[in-house]
């Protein structure tokens, strides 16, 4: 189970870069528009956009939903299988 204190640990080591990269990627891959995605997730479409551009970083609750709608792990979401 992934902690709050572990969370932001993964995103200062690892930095919204890929995130970023990875949910946009995830999100295209569906043809989502950050509107949908934003109301499947449960944010706003400016949120979603903002995670997109390393402009705001999510939640752990943001990062779980994204998880659990792509059927991906956080450690996929993070970049951490990529060591």
């Amino acid at each position: 189970m992934v902690t709050k204190v572990y969370f932001k640990e993964i995103m200062n080591e690892m930095g919204m870069e890929f995130f970023a990269q990875k949910i946009k990627e995830l999100r295209d891959s569906r043809g989502l528009s950050t509107r949908l995605m934003g109301e499947i997730i449960g944010v706003s479409h400016v949120a979603i956009s903002y995670y997109e551009n390393q402009k705001r970083e999510p939640t752990l609750s943001v990062m779980e939903s994204y998880s659990k709608y792509f059927n991906v792990t956080l450690d996929e979401l993070c970049g951490m299988n990529r060591r």
